[in-house]
């Protein structure tokens, strides 16, 4: 159990019966911070309680945490401790501050074939080494709604770089999503897997696959959309309230009527573009060379770095020059 997580049991809640404690466990909400996040309407539908009991219950929470406002400067702080995961990449590194910031969402869009998940497989790996190396000090929990997971693939880079590949493994509890409902199913049991395992880094991929093959037509667009925009809200809620690292691929379309600028853009509308606190897309360079921008952030510019994907998982562009990074940054 994450040191940090406070255990949803009867007694620690006054006010709040071992009957509606039970019930809310059973969703899969096993702390108090994860009950904090929740809205009263969806946990009375989950949990089968009235929606003033499960006001009460979040209300109860919410007391418990202190939650409320904080200073400018407390903000700071507390944002200052959280840590950076390495992509294996000094220059990608370098253009998100660190790598990949700890406790937030980020979406990483490519089209098919790109290296989506040749970065993810990277991720799953570094997220397990130590912090003083880049890593968040965790195990990984991986919804794979595309089959593409590859135990050996995290072998073969473990191997290259001098790892332990069967405790790399080990510290990776995947989860096969073979629909929609499955994939619903397994992000909402992160709630528990996370704090209970110490779980320090979700990866789904992809994000949106099985919504595009199962919500077919404009009719079924609001649909899509309702269900899309409620996985990604657990997701963030289960990365606040658990403080775990969020990482998500998406599918990439392109608009061949474009006449002006990038005809390529990521799936899900302006439900997934407002979801993640970071948005990533790669696109193919020469050979084994990738090209990563930033298109969406707080607080990092736009801007974009060039990596290699090797049979060492990701690494740095050693023969990539200045002429050829003015021609990225000018494209």
């Amino acid at each position: 159990m994450n040191e940090e997580a406070t255990q949803l049991e009867p007694g620690v809640l006054t006010g709040v019966t071992k009957p509606t404690i039970t019930k809310i466990r059973e969703t899969n909400i096993v702390t108090v911070e994860s009950l904090a996040a929740q809205t009263p309407s969806q946990l009375a539908k989950d949990a089968d309680i009235g929606e003033d009991t499960a006001s009460n219950a979040i209300t109860k929470a919410r007391v418990y945490l202190h939650s409320g406002f904080i200073t400018g400067d407390q903000l700071l702080d507390k944002l200052s401790r959280r840590t950076r995961l390495t992509t294996g990449s000094k220059a990608v590194d370098k253009i998100l501050g660190g790598g990949i910031e700890s406790e937030t969402t980020t979406e990483i869009a490519a089209a098919n074939g790109v290296g989506k998940t040749q970065l993810m497989h990277m991720f799953a790996i570094t997220a397990q080494q130590p912090i003083e190396q880049g890593g968040l000090g965790g195990p990984v929990a991986w919804v794979d709604t595309e089959g593409t997971f590859r135990p050996e693939r995290i072998l073969e880079i473990c191997r290259i770089r001098g790892l332990d590949g069967d405790a790399v493994l080990k510290g990776i509890y995947h989860g096969l999503a073979r629909s929609t409902d499955e994939q619903k199913n397994l992000i909402q049991q992160l709630y528990s897997l996370c704090p209970e395992n110490n779980v320090k880094l979700i990866i789904v991929d992809s994000m949106i696959g099985h919504l595009r093959g199962e919500y077919l037509g404009r009719g079924t667009l609001s649909a899509r959309q309702n269900e899309l925009g409620g996985m990604l809200q657990t997701l963030m809620k289960v990365a606040i309230s658990t403080k775990t690292t969020v990482i998500y691929t998406n599918q990439i379309i392109s608009n061949p009527a474009t006449m002006f600028g990038n005809p390529d853009k990521p799936t899900g509308g302006n439900i997934m573009g407002h979801a993640s606190s970071t948005r990533l897309q790669i696109r193919k360079a020469r050979q084994d060379k990738r090209i990563i921008t930033i298109t969406k952030s707080a607080y990092l510019p736009v801007v974009e770095a060039v990596f290699r994907i090797t049979s060492a998982g990701i690494e740095d562009d050693t023969g990539y020059d200045e002429a050829e990074e003015k021609q990225v940054e000018d494209a």
